[in-house]
């Protein structure tokens, strides 16, 4: 066996007998988590460690990708694009069913093609019977950094208004419409969505009462042009 191999074994035996774990933020008493408000110690210098960024390197993103604003007084977080994918995301660790609705706002400039490159990534575990424990393979990995999930959705913003409420299932990771058009774009757009209930009209057969939010946050493709986005008020409540 790797010397190197045995050495991190080890060291995650012995995190779990200390007691240490990553960070995560669980939901209050009365059902409301922020992922990022007024209440959010999210800024330039500090990321807490309940935050992550899967895909590129913390500095990097920091640095270039990551800009705090105040709006009207209270704080909006504006994330741009880069030459690679990436997730940024806050690990919950929170029942669905405890806090199955997900509210925020966002300010999407005009853009090309038919989806906006920036969007909410939403990742789940539990609920498939045929997922294993906590510490079971396979689990579905979007990154090294990204906390394990076995359901994930992608909430994006479409060209198309039409299609506002309707899910893509094209891809691996299904795509929820939540807002749509271009006549839309450069202002800011509150949305409320039933997550629990989205979730149940993607999987229906699994074990609803399981489901575990793993993590809440953003998505960003890849593009030669650089674009950003505007995000503040992004809770779930019930």
């Amino acid at each position: 066996m790797p010397a190197n191999f045995t050495i991190r074994i080890g060291l995650a035996l012995t995190l779990l007998v200390s007691g240490c774990a990553i960070p995560t933020k669980s939901i209050s008493p009365e059902g409301y988590l922020e992922i990022f408000g007024p209440t959010s110690a999210l800024n330039k210098i500090n990321l807490p460690a309940e935050w992550f960024v899967d895909g590129m390197k913390k500095k990097s993103f920091m640095a270039n990708h990551l800009r705090i604003e105040r709006i009207d007084g209270s704080p909006a977080l504006n994330i741009s694009t880069g030459s690679q994918n990436y997730v940024f995301a806050k690990r919950t660790q929170a029942s669905l069913l405890a806090a199955p609705f997900l509210s925020w706002s966002w300010n999407v400039p005009s853009f090309q093609g038919n989806e906006y490159p920036i969007r909410l990534i939403i990742g789940f575990h539990g609920g498939d019977p045929k997922s294993g424990s906590w510490g079971s393979q396979p689990l579905v990995y979007l990154g090294k950094i990204t906390p394990p999930f076995d359901r994930a959705i992608s909430i994006i913003w479409h060209r198309n208004g039409l299609l506002r409420g309707t899910i893509d299932h094209t891809t691996k990771l299904p795509k929820y419409i939540a807002r749509g058009g271009i006549d839309k774009t450069d202002k800011w757009q509150a949305e409320n969505i039933d997550l629990a209930r989205l979730y149940k009209r993607l999987w229906p057969k699994d074990e609803f009462q399981k489901v575990k939010i793993m993590f809440a946050g953003f998505a960003t493709r890849k593009s030669i042009l650089p674009t950003s986005a505007a995000f503040a008020d992004f809770v779930l409540s019930k």
